[in-house]
């Protein structure tokens, strides 16, 4: 919840802001790019809802998720730094 209060990550839109340029990525890109670490610590699911339109079903589903992030990769330097230093 700390990367969520300070800005780094975005769960609206589901992205990483670099906290440095401000610059936003999607979070499954910043994990497959090696710039965040995620530990998924819980996850809580909310019941499916189905709501029937002629032939076709929508099915509902929303999962929250709260991610630690313990490191960020500076991508210049080719180098993982921890969270507090990111902050900086």
């Amino acid at each position: 919840m700390q990367a969520v209060s300070e800005g780094i990550i975005d769960r609206r839109a589901g992205d990483y802001v670099n906290p440095r340029t401000g610059d936003a990525v999607p979070l499954q890109s910043a994990m497959s790019d090696g710039r965040i670490v995620v530990d998924h610590v819980t996850t809580t699911r909310t019941p499916e809802k189905h709501h029937s339109i002629g032939l076709m079903t929508i099915r509902t589903e929303t999962e929250t998720r709260e991610y630690e992030v313990i490191g960020a990769m500076d991508t210049r330097a080719r180098q993982m730094i921890s969270a507090d230093q990111v902050l900086l």
